[in-house]
């Protein structure tokens, strides 16, 4: 008979919100944005190397969008797995019973879209800090995943020790 106890969460996924590139990169775009404007007008001075400038700066916060939208959080009953990058894929795994702490932030930008980062701090040698960004400031992640780090502690027979 087995008496080990045997949970069973389903999978999660969550991906940063659009408005996360803005909390990342507003003042970047309004200085792309004027430097075209300022550029485009007659009789400025090394108006073409403006316009190349903030070209340059435009292609950047491309890459930074399309960057931000391919990354992925994935939630098992076991791992977290985030996933990133546009022209290679990169997938790091962090077993939940390594998970040692959270912590929650939000940035002024971030507050202002309604965003927040969750940090997960780990005791695995890949990543042992995990942010978590562009969550919805309503989402109340971090209770889904203590209850999956306490049930792979159990399952895997890992106990914390502290000293007071």
């Amino acid at each position: 008979m087995n008496t080990t106890p045997q949970y069973s969460f389903g999978t999660l996924v969550r991906k940063p919100n659009f408005r996360q590139f803005l909390a990342n990169d507003l003042p970047l775009t309004i200085l792309c944005l004027a430097a075209l404007i300022v550029a485009g007008m007659d009789g400025i001075f090394l108006g073409n190397v403006l316009f190349w400038f903030s070209l340059a700066i435009a292609l950047c916060l491309v890459y930074r969008y399309f960057y931000l939208r391919s990354m992925s959080y994935t939630f098992t009953a076991e791992q977290i797995i985030y996933e990133h990058g546009v022209f290679k894929r990169t997938r790091d795994y962090c077993e939940l019973y390594r998970v040692i702490d959270f912590r929650e932030e939000s940035s002024f930008l971030q507050q202002i879209f309604g965003l927040k980062t969750v940090t997960i701090y780990s005791g695995d040698r890949s990543t042992p800090r995990l942010d978590i960004v562009g969550i919805g400031s309503i989402d109340n992640i971090i209770p889904v995943i203590r209850e999956r780090v306490t049930a792979n502690r159990k399952r895997h027979g890992i106990y914390e020790i502290t000293n007071r």
